[in-house]
Formats: structure tokens, sequence, C-alpha cells
């Protein structure tokens, strides 16, 4: 049987036991089952997205320790591949991911003054379908594609449309999700995002958006750095 695999899967064990206690602020020595626990009641994210592949780790040390053929031999032996998988769950545990390692982009905006034809024009041109809408140095919304397609279609209905006429201000006005976003930092855990998009799915909701700035405040179109939408979650759910 290779010792190795064994010394080496309680080092990565231990390893990853000092990371869970540092993250939770509590004492390295806790017992881990323990820190499962802890984990629940703050509820900590991250480490309940591991919970099930922890604890196994848990029940397999304790198999490893406590069960010996003899003092020289484990009754199982690990395999490197369960040590590998412990090394990235211990490494995502410890720097998890954030929006800024995947989301961070150019933002197009548009004047509440801006013209529709400019809006359809950059749909066309950069296949993106959703954009912050201010009013001088005030985010005043956020139009969308189904905005757009909804304020045409009433405007067709009743005979009204002029898109050299209409402005970013007028499908605002007529936009349902024009408040259907929130604003988050650039190192917002992606787990966080995960948590949003599944509170509104319950909710019903499925059209949100979410609005990464690198300020509290948003005064001025440079201050947002991406956009993440409903559509992002294959991207969210790899990235765990």
């Amino acid at each position: 049987m290779n010792q190795d695999n064994v010394r080496e899967f309680l080092h990565v064990f231990n390893e990853l036991q000092k990371v869970i206690a540092a993250k939770l602020g509590v004492d390295p020595d806790t017992n881990f089952g323990s820190l499962l626990y802890a984990a629940d009641e703050k509820q900590d994210k991250v480490i309940k997205t591991y919970k099930r592949k922890l604890d196994i780790y848990r029940q397999f040390r304790n198999i490893l320790v406590h069960s010996t053929i003899n003092e020289h031999e484990s009754i199982a032996n690990p395999s490197q591949s369960l040590i590998e998988e412990m090394k990235v769950v211990k490494e995502k545990i410890e720097y998890p991911k954030v929006v800024s390692d995947l989301f961070l982009e150019k933002v197009i905006s548009f004047n509440q003054n801006d013209k529709l034809k400019d809006v359809l024009e950059t749909i066309k041109e950069n296949q993106i379908s959703q954009f912050p809408v201010f009013q001088e140095n005030k985010l005043i919304g956020l139009i969308s594609e189904n905005g757009i397609t909804n304020f045409l279609a009433h405007s067709i209905t009743d005979d009204l449309i002029s898109i050299s006429g209409t402005t970013v201000r007028d499908i605002l006005d007529n936009d349902k999700e024009k408040n259907s976003y929130e604003i988050i930092p650039e190192n917002k855990s992606i787990f966080d995002i995960e948590s949003i998009y599944s509170k509104k799915i319950e909710e019903g909701i499925v059209a949100y958006f979410l609005l990464i700035s690198k300020t509290d405040l948003v005064t001025k179109p440079s201050d947002l750095t991406g956009i993440i939408t409903p559509w992002d979650m294959p991207d969210i759910i790899e990235n765990k």
C-alpha cells in the first residue's frame, strides 16, 4: 500500500481544516465536524457548497487515523485523484472567485435624450441587449431588448411609431423591467450571485440584471464595469 498517499492525504486534510477554520474565524484545532456545523450556523455559502465532499473527506480521514491494519499500514489508501480533488476544494474555499474574475467588460450606456435608432444600431453591432440609462450624473434605469420590442409593438398598434423621434426616455418610461436590477461591487462572490438569482427565480422573476460597479455610488457611466444577466448562470455554476 502506498503510505505516501496516506501521508499526503492527511497533510492536505489538515491544511484544508486550517483554511476552513480561518474563514470561519475559529480556532484552527476545532474538530472538523464542528467546523461544518459552524459553517451551517454562519450560512457560509462557499463551505456549504462543498459540505457533502468535506464530510466524505472527514469520514475517510477518520478511517485512516482510527482504523489501521497495523502501525505501519492503513486499512484504506486514498487515490491521487481524491487528493487532487481536495486540493482544488481547498483552493476554492480559500480563494473563492468573485465577479471581477469573470464578468468585467465595457458597459455601453445611454443618456435619456439619446435616440432609439442609436440603441438599435448598438444592438445590431454588439449583440447585447441591456443598457443602463443616465440622466446627467444619475443612473435612472435599465432598458432591455424586451422593453424596446414591447414599445415598438404598442407603437405600431397605436400607429404612433417614429423611430427618428423616439428617445431612450420614451423606451424607459414604458419598460416594465427598467428597475429590475441592482448594483453590486466587483468583489462580490459568485456564490452570492447564485443566491441572488435563485431567490429571484423563487419569486417568479426571470429578467433581473446585476450592474457591477467599482464605486458604492454610481454617478457616471464609467463607474460601471460589467453586467451580469440570468443567461450567465451556466458560467457562474461552472466556476463555483
